[in-house]
């Protein structure tokens, strides 16, 4: 009896090694208040959209915030989120407030074919092909949401689908304060 609790107390603590030496990167995800990692990325018009350029203390334009979505053609719960995203878009920059979406690990081809097909045309639109922006925010698995507020500090965070514009407009308040 000894000898097979001290077995399983030595698996355990193996698969638990294992866990820490393989997934250190669940450990090092983004939280509110940590600084959104900066990035330039093209648009959907040939124009070079920069985070730093709208938040930050490097900001130009000073904007209130930023709403930050990553997407997915391939992503049903995406396609459900982008027109609801689109929807808020025109509140949002009334505020102050800039809507971005990204397409995560794709081209321009397949992104602005799934907006078209789905009416989503206000946000700023960015292309992340490679995935390297993404990686930095720490992206597992779509949608994610981040809101960054004009210090360039992350506010709040959406995992996963969001339901309503109303979610979306109760969390960007958080921006204003």
């Amino acid at each position: 009896m000894m000898q097979s609790a001290r077995s399983l107390i030595k698996k355990s603590g193996i698969a638990a090694l294992l866990i820490l030496l393989y997934v250190p990167s669940a450990f090092a995800a983004l939280k509110p208040n940590d600084p959104a990692p900066t990035f330039s990325l093209r648009d959907n018009t040939g124009k070079v959209f920069s985070l730093n350029d709208v938040v930050g203390a490097q900001s130009k334009e000073k904007a209130n915030g930023v709403i930050l979505s990553f997407f997915a053609s391939w992503c049903m719960a995406c396609r459900d989120e982008l027109p609801i995203i689109n929807s808020v878009v025109d509140e949002m920059k009334s505020k102050g407030i800039r809507v971005v979406i990204v397409g995560f690990k794709e081209d321009f081809v397949r992104i602005n074919a799934l907006l078209a097909a789905l009416k989503v045309d206000k946000p700023v639109v960015v292309n992340d092909q490679e995935g390297k922006v993404g990686e930095e925010y720490g992206i597992r698995f779509l949608p994610v949401t981040f809101f960054i507020g004009a210090d360039g500090r992350i506010k709040h965070i959406i995992y996963g689908e969001i339901n309503d514009g109303k979610e979306v407009t109760e969390v960007a308040e958080k921006l204003l304060k």
